[in-house]
């Protein structure tokens, strides 16, 4: 007894401890599994996967392991960058937990389980698939690759399932789109063995199919039992015991497909145990409501098929197919609806025998109905649709809009009302219309339209009072169609040369369009804009709630002359007047021969092509084309204020609507490019005259080259670019070269020139300029002037500076009263560069009267200066201006600071000075000092200088002559030069280094006392005469060295990165 306890006991413990290890283990090692498996997962996919979170345990499957993730999701990148691929509340997975524990055994996993699934599969319609995510083999981590080893993962399901799960397929390539919500599915087998069967369970309920624009089940239910036997050997699967239902349909089907090397092989047929119409009519699009059951729906019919062959899409082989379907004597009728639908007879057979759509048949002996008591009855038949359709059809009948209301359930519809005749006759083919045979051609017979009214829920109503068709041998001739849409009114009238082209996807309709409208307003059919997402920046993302393909397949073979006029038409904010639009129209391209109009004051004429104007208006596509764009007046600021095109070119911008004006983006789906001719153009308060240029508009830019116009009482020429993608802070890049514009006018224009060169004020007369202007614009449209960088030059014409005060206080301190009044700008040069909003003059020469000026220096946006002018001023000048002034007035200064070097202005035919401007525009400071001949050192600097060089020459003089006095006395010489040589050196030495205000004088008197008379009257006149250089030194650089530097300059260039060479 004693042993049985104690093994219980033993037993109680390892339960314990097994437990507590299943509950632990994964909780300790949680944060490294979750890691290393997202890690693993991205490193095999061109994808990124992610999950919130991962669990591991023993509890939830006992005795099995289970491993789950949370949340899981797979978004594509590059091209599908933000698409979701997959995603999904739960993926499960359990594993025979003896295959864990034994590291000599492969993994056995046993079930695999998705709740909530939503799978998205997009194909674009150049091929590329959003779900092609497995990485190529050569392009994987090579010891990863080797070190894989998936013999060690055995798949052995008990089951697998899908819960509650979502699936869109858009294939644009195809045109096919497959759309499936509330999805159920499970399924066994043993995965392991080459055979084995499959036993599935599905259930759908909401299956949505489209084919070429066309719906053929519109939220469909539908059911799915099925056994497929399944060889992995031979990659061959046979469809064994199924069923299966849609809506009201069952279908039963057999066969099998097999993957070949390079083909898909198949052998399935398809075909209705039951005979009852009702099955059939339960697949068209809404006609399965609710309580489908107590439609009442009589009559019998048929339905089989087949399809055997190989398929291969890049070879274009297609394996052959023939349906056959029947219905007699069918009548319908809802018990909500008064009106039914009756004797319903229809034949139909599609045979393709081959891969070779050109040999496949389509026959329609016989249809007809009768909606409440308008009966519709006809035929058709085709042949060779690919190479030359022969149409043989016939179509008779009225169909009465309000009775199909009254007899069918038409959902999301408002309004409906109206009446379609049809009595035509079609029996020709395609080669007699284009080689006009129309003696043989058989085309007669009419279709009108009266008084059709339709409104779709959300949608404008849509009347057309009249429309008709007249079938003739030569062509489908379109008149009187009149019609009110929505806000909207249109008239049109046309022809169709070859109607018989629609069957064949290798032909082209031809004809000629001409339409007519008063007014038009754009915006009640234009889709509404939605947030920018990666649904709107990757590729046109479907919703699997979405009943429609995210895009509906247009007609795409036609080529049409086009003469459209519309008196007003109304798109966004902007009413467009007098639009003409005359050429030639093929899918989506137009070929203008004529396009004009006018919006508000401004007015447009073109041709050229335009490209995808379809898919801009109405499927977020690119606008492209390239266009020849003649106006007389364009007023852009209609563009850029809420006022729209009700802002006067003929009046200045005032302060509000100024306020008001933002950038204009450059809007991301147009690539055109545009060649100007306008004669006025506004923009702001400029108005430019003349203008010529070339715009490219792409990815959110307009790239302006070869603009020329006349403004501001002058020309200019401008390239450069205006970029929008980033719409807080639009970017400019131009190149500006402006030839004799008015000082005046341009001062009063720009906001950056009063803000960068607020001297403008005070200057009239003309200027030219080449210059690199870049910067951001700011809410206004005027540039953030802190982010402003330019450099360039600007060149005088015959200007005049007056009233402005730095000037006046250099005036007053010179005591010039000249310059306090006025000075002439004639023909200066100046360079300058702007970084960030400051301002910075390069050195540039102007003569006021006899003075001449060297200017430059820098100022800031908070109108702070730093200038330096280097002024060559007349002696006379000078004395002229200080006679009757104080002894501090200007000469006097100098003078005085000229006297401490021991020199003597009144000898001096001209005075360098430098005029130190600091302080601000309204309250400037001066400081004059005396400037070098070479305008970089004070007069004391210069004289210490010319003293030093002097004496090392003089002791190079006295050592030559005293060589020559050997023979007479070399002894004596000698010593005496020896002795003269190391009291010149010692006196160049101390004189060097003192710098004194009296170095001329005191080298002088000790040469004299050294040397003798001869030496000291050298120094001295040539002392005299290197001061004189100082003083006199003229420094206007030429007009041709400006040219030169002119040229060299290229703000374009890249600067060279460091250490290149």
């Amino acid at each position: 007894m004693k042993i049985i306890k104690r093994l219980l006991l033993i037993a109680g413990i390892l339960l314990v401890v097994l437990i507590g290890a299943a509950i632990a283990l994964p909780i300790i090692f949680k944060d490294e599994i979750l890691a290393k498996a997202k890690e693993e997962i991205n490193k095999n996919v061109r994808a990124q996967v992610d999950f919130s979170d991962v669990s591991l345990s023993l509890l939830r499957s006992f005795p099995n392991f289970c491993f789950r993730m949370e949340d899981f999701s797979v978004v594509g990148i590059d091209t599908f960058a933000g698409y979701p691929l997959a995603k999904g509340k739960a993926a499960e997975f359990t594993i025979d937990l003896k295959s864990v524990i034994n590291a000599d055994a492969p993994i056995s996993i046993k079930s695999v389980s998705l709740e909530e699934p939503d799978i998205n599969i997009l194909v674009l319609e150049n091929g590329l698939a959003n779900y092609d995510i497995t990485v190529p083999t050569d392009e994987r981590i090579e010891e990863t690759a080797e070190s894989t080893d998936y013999s060690g993962v055995r798949i052995k399901l008990d089951k697998y399932s899908i819960t509650g799960g979502k699936f869109v397929y858009d294939d644009r390539q195809g045109g096919t789109y497959v759309s499936i919500n509330d999805l159920n599915h499970s399924g066994k087998g043993d995965f392991t063995i080459d055979v084995y069967d499959l036993d599935t369970k599905t259930t759908i309920g909401e299956m949505t199919v489209s084919q070429g624009g066309i719906t053929y089940l519109k939220k469909a239910r539908a059911d799915l039992d099925a056994i497929f036997n399944i060889d992995q050997t031979n990659s061959k699967y046979t469809l064994k015991d199924n069923k299966l239902t849609v809506n009201d349909l069952t279908v039963n089907a057999e066969g099998f497909v097999q993957l070949l090397a390079e083909d898909i092989a198949m052998d399935l047929s398809f075909s209705t145990p039951e005979s009852d119409f009702k099955s059939l009519f339960s697949l068209i699009p809404n006609a399965y409501i609710q309580g489908y059951e107590s439609v009442k729906v009589d009559g019998q019919f048929g339905l089989s098929g087949n399809v055997k062959g190989s398929y291969n899409g890049e070879k274009e082989q297609y394996p052959a197919f023939h349906i056959k379907m029947n219905v007699d004597n069918g009548n319908v009728k809802y018990p909500d609806l008064p009106l039914g639908i009756s004797n319903i007879f229809a034949d139909a057979t599609v045979d393709s025998p081959s891969s070779n759509f050109d040999d496949m048949k389509v026959d329609l002996p016989r249809f007809s109905l009768r909606i409440g008591s308008n009966p519709l009855e006809g035929s058709f038949a085709l042949r060779h649709p690919i190479s030359d359709p022969a149409v043989d059809t016939k179509v008779k009948g009225v169909i009465v809009l309000d009775d199909l209301a009254k007899a069918f359930p038409i959902p999301a519809t408002e309004e409906m009302s109206g009446r379609i005749n049809a009595d035509m006759a079609v029996n020709t083919t395609l080669s007699l219309i284009e080689s006009q045979q129309y003696e043989k051609v058989n085309m007669s017979g009419s279709m009108d339209v009266n008084n059709l009214k339709y409104k779709g829920e959300g949608l404008p109503l849509v009347n057309i009072r009249t429309a008709k068709a007249e079938f003739t041998p030569k062509f489908v001739q379109i008149d009187g169609f009149d019609a009110d849409l929505g806000k909207s009114d249109l008239k049109a009238s046309g022809r169709v040369d070859n109607i018989l082209a629609y069957f064949s996807p290798e032909k082209t309709m031809t004809g000629q369009m001409t339409v007519r409208s008063n007014n038009f307003d754009l915006n009640e059919w234009m889709p509404e804009e939605t947030n920018e997402s990666a649904a709107a920046t990757a590729p046109a993302i479907a919703d699997a709630q979405t009943e429609q393909p995210a895009s509906v397949e247009i007609f795409d073979r036609f080529d049409f002359d086009l003469d459209s006029r519309i008196n007003n038409l109304t798109y966004g904010e902007y009413k467009i007047k007098d639009m003409v639009a005359v050429g030639n129209m093929k899918p989506n391209r137009l070929e203008a021969k004529e396009f004009s109009a006018s919006i508000g004051e401004s007015d447009f004429s073109s041709s050229g092509v335009i490209t995808n104007m379809f898919d801009y208006l109405f499927d977020n596509g690119t606008l492209g084309g390239n266009l020849s764009l003649r106006s007389h007046l364009m007023n852009l600021n209609q563009f850029m204020t809420a006022e729209g095109s009700s802002v006067s070119a003929t009046e200045p911008v005032t302060e509000a609507q100024a306020s008001e004006l933002e950038p204009f983006l450059v809007p991301a789906n147009i690539k055109m490019n545009i060649n100007a001719d306008i004669d006025r153009l506004i923009y702001t308060n400029m108005e430019l005259k003349d203008l010529k240029g070339e715009v490219t508009v792409a990815d959110q830019a307009a790239i302006l080259e070869n603009a020329e116009a006349r403004a501001l009482g002058g020309t200019m020429a401008v390239a450069g670019s205006y970029d929008t993608k980033d719409p807080q802070a639009p970017a400019f890049t131009f190149k500006y070269d402006l030839n004799k514009l008015d000082f005046k006018q341009s001062f009063n224009t720009f906001n950056t020139f009063q803000q960068l060169a607020p001297i403008g004020k005070f200057i009239s007369g003309n200027f030219s300029s080449s210059l690199i202007l870049e910067g951001e614009l700011g809410k206004n449209m005027y540039p953030k002037l802190s982010t402003v960088n330019a450099q360039g030059f600007l060149e005088t014409v015959n200007s005049i500076i007056a009233g402005f005060k730095p000037l006046q206080a250099v005036g007053n301190a010179l005591n010039l009263d000249y310059l306090k009044e006025e000075m002439k700008l004639e023909n200066t040069k100046n360079w300058f560069e702007i970084k960030n909003g400051l301002v910075e003059v390069k050195p540039f020469d102007v003569k006021v009267k006899d003075i001449g000026l060297n200017i430059s220096g820098t100022h800031g946006l908070n109108q702070d200066m730093d200038y330096k002018i280097k002024a060559r001023i007349p002696r006379k000048l000078l004395e002229k201006g200080a006679v009757g002034q104080a002894a501090n007035s200007g000469f006097n200064l100098l003078q005085k600071e000229a006297s401490k070097l021991g020199v003597s202005l009144q000898k001096s035919e001209f005075v360098n000075v430098l005029v130190q401007l600091t302080g601000s525009l309204a309250d400037p400071k001066v400081k004059l000092n005396l400037l070098s001949g070479d305008g970089e050192q004070t007069l004391a600097e210069a004289a210490s200088e010319t003293v030093k060089d002097e004496l090392k020459a003089q002791e190079e003089k006295l050592r030559s002559e005293a060589e020559k006095k050997l023979e007479e006395g070399k002894a004596v010489v000698n010593e005496k030069v020896d002795k003269a040589v190391d009291t010149v050196k010692s006196v160049v030495t101390k004189k060097a280094e003192e710098l004194t205000n009296q170095a001329k004088d005191k080298a002088g008197e000790l040469l004299k006392d050294k040397v003798g008379e001869a030496v000291g009257s050298t120094i001295d006149s040539t002392a005299k005469k290197k001061l004189d250089e100082v003083i006199n030194t003229k420094t206007n650089q030429s007009a041709d060295d400006i040219k030169k530097e002119l040229e060299k300059f290229n703000p374009f260039k890249k600067k060279k990165k460091e250490g290149g060479n």
